[in-house]
């Protein structure tokens, strides 16, 4: 729960929205029974896996694992705190949110932050003014008229032009009441060194792209040059309440066009992204004059599982679409590359083969191994054995950290038809490549035995992915959740479902007694939980990936007419792994007695063993 708002505030948010009303203005949702289905807003897939289930105000997606209340869909879906989803929740409900009280360096914040916000405002609506009224915007309306961008999208995306004076923004803003230090910091003019106290323009004879906020509202500036002037791009600094690195260009445009085609288009440049929206391309963003970062990467992943890399087909293009390639990787998001052909970006293409050209040619994407793969035979054709044993070599890391064993295999064969190697070959560098750490000697060929996991390694991989942890590649995925894991799973549903069995189940188990540490957060949770708590308010301070785990729960169909019997078979099966535990235990001590030479430990131990596996089969 969040400090900033009453308890009783947010009961009554959570009693006046409906879950399937909010979650419908996303995803389109069928009825299935009670529940309803809907293609996931938060990975690409072409079978139906979210599930909302109006009747526990949750969703869950079993394809990706994410699920949560009505806060949690829209801090997921948005980006958002919190407290901004409860906001939104609340407007939508005629509510309004009490305001808790501020300390004085807060409210100071508070204060600046509202300034820079209305010097954002005056200086875009100055810059807009300019372009579409004025005579002195000539050049820049000739400007984008040439480009092709239409009235409407200057209007969109509140296009602007920058005369060619040193002092046009300072002046009209003085007179609305702006001081020259208050646009200084907020990154528009800029001080004069050798007189200080004196201040110029920032952009000059410019084009003007606004930055905007997912509300739409202005927070940084681009502008590019008309003439042959350096820098060709100047972008607007990092201040207290803008960061490069955290934005997008388009995204407030672009965050239904992602929902709606089910990816997002990356492209390099503000022309690009104009081109392709003005085309029908909804979905298109860019990063601001810089390189991709992993904040802009994880911005991306909030709103799509899927990124298609459009990058200006140069060298320079290449090279920033290979590292962004790798960050949104990281980030958790699949990546595919587009390679334009006849064109050096987007926009040129558009204006050059039309919208049929370009939404045939995202049939024709590659995924970012095969760009790689061209990349590097085109710089320098592999030739022999050595020159194909470096290619594999080259790309080995991108393909083992490929979670899907499908996937890894459909990159292997791909080598092995490109490279004329058996698919054995080839799996067996990329295996060798990765057990070769720095410094050290090349291992062997591996046997099969190397590729065996024993029954408790596969207990811990199966602990390590169910807890609400993201695989880093370390474990393989599971594809088999052990019958300990599953009881453990079942019993959280029934006392979730009926409070009054958590004396029951501690009083056979203990208050400890999940293996799995996202089950046993939850039950703690449950346990401080009073009589009757929603599925909200036991979630409501978990972790993201324990919150996931707790809506899988509740979103699985399972049969509970028969509590008791379900209840005591998931006990039986926990109180028998433990004994199958011990036994276990007790071999491992035997046999460290054994070779010690203790023959009568060992004896006891073996004794004690017998009388346990007698008792397990009565």
């Amino acid at each position: 729960m969040d400090a900033h708002i009453p308890e009783e505030i947010l009961e009554e948010i959570r009693a006046r929205t409906d879950i399937l009303d909010v979650i419908s203005e996303y995803v389109s949702l069928q009825r299935k029974g009670k529940n309803y289905l809907g293609l996931c807003p938060f990975h690409s897939e072409k079978t139906p896996s979210f599930t909302v289930t109006p009747d526990k105000q949750i969703f869950y997606c079993f394809g990706c694992h994410v699920g949560g209340d009505v806060f949690a869909f829209l801090m997921k879906k948005e980006g958002w705190t919190f407290v901004e989803a409860a906001q939104d929740l609340a407007r939508r409900q005629g509510m309004v949110l009490p305001e808790r009280s501020l300390s004085s360096e807060e409210q100071e914040k508070r204060k600046k932050k509202k300034r820079w916000e209305e010097i954002q405002e005056l200086s875009a609506n100055y810059f807009h003014t300019m372009l579409m009224e004025h005579e002195e915007g000539g050049p820049g309306r000739a400007y984008f008229a040439k480009r092709g961008i239409d009235r409407d999208m200057v209007v969109a995306f509140r296009l602007g032009y920058a005369p060619n004076r040193w002092n046009g923004l300072l002046q009209a803003l003085s007179l609305q009441g702006v001081s020259p230090r208050e646009l200084a910091d907020a990154g528009l003019v800029i001080e004069k060194a050798q007189t200080p106290g004196q201040y110029y323009d920032r952009f000059r004879n410019r084009v003007i792209f606004s930055i905007l906020d997912s509300r739409g509202c202005p927070v940084a500036f681009g502008g590019r040059v008309l003439d042959d002037s350096l820098p060709k791009y100047l972008n607007s600094p990092e201040t207290p309440f803008f960061s490069k690195g955290q934005n997008l260009y388009g995204m407030n445009k672009a965050a239904q066009g992602i929902r709606f085609a089910g990816f997002a288009l990356l492209a390099e440049g503000y022309m690009d992204v104009l081109a392709l929206q003005q085309a029908g391309f909804a979905n298109a963003v860019a990063s601001l004059g810089t390189a991709l970062t992993r904040e802009q990467a994880k911005l991306l992943r909030r709103h799509t599982g899927r990124v298609v890399i459009v990058y200006d087909s140069d060298a320079a293009g290449t090279q920033a679409t290979l590292r962004a390639a790798v960050l949104l990787g990281e980030a958790g998001l699949r990546v595919e590359v587009l390679r334009l052909t006849g064109a050096k970006d987007p926009d040129e293409f558009l204006h050059t083969q039309g919208y049929d050209a370009f939404k045939s040619s995202l049939t024709q994407t590659q995924t970012y191994v095969e760009f790689k793969y061209q990349i590097i035979t085109e710089e320098i054709p592999p030739e022999g054995i050595l020159g194909k044993a470096e290619v594999v070599a080259k790309l080995a890391p991108d393909i083992r950290k490929t979670a899907s064993p499908v996937e890894r295999e459909g990159y292997e064969r791909f080598l092995s038809e490109q490279l004329g190697l058996s698919l054995e070959a080839i799996q067996r560098e990329i295996a060798k490549n990765g057990r070769q750490g720095p410094g050290k000697a090349q291992k062997q060929e591996y046997s099969p035995a190397e590729q065996d996991i024993s029954v408790k390694n596969r207990d811990n991989i199966n602990r390590y992915v169910l807890s609400g942890e993201r695989s880093s590649g370390q474990f393989p995925n599971p594809t088999v959740e052990p019958r300990r894991c599953r009881a453990e799973r079942n019993i959280l549903r029934l006392v979730l479902e009926d409070s009054s069995l958590l004396a029951r189940v501690e009083n056979e188990l203990g208050p400890k007694f999940c293996t799995v540490p996202a089950h046993q957060e939850i039950l703690d949770l449950m346990r401080q939980a009073p009589a009757g708590a929603a599925f909200s308010d036991v979630g409501r301070d978990l972790a993201e990936g324990t919150g996931n785990r707790l809506a899988g729960i509740m979103a699985e169909n399972i049969d509970l007419s028969k509590r008791e019997k379900l209840l005591a078979d998931c006990i039986q099966v926990i109180l028998q792994a433990r004994e199958e535990e011990k036994v276990e235990e007790l071999q491992t001590r035997m046999a460290a007695l054994e070779r010690s030479g203790d023959i009568a430990g060992a004896m006891a131990l073996l004794k004690e063993i017998g009388e346990r596996l007698k008792r397990g089969e009565q």
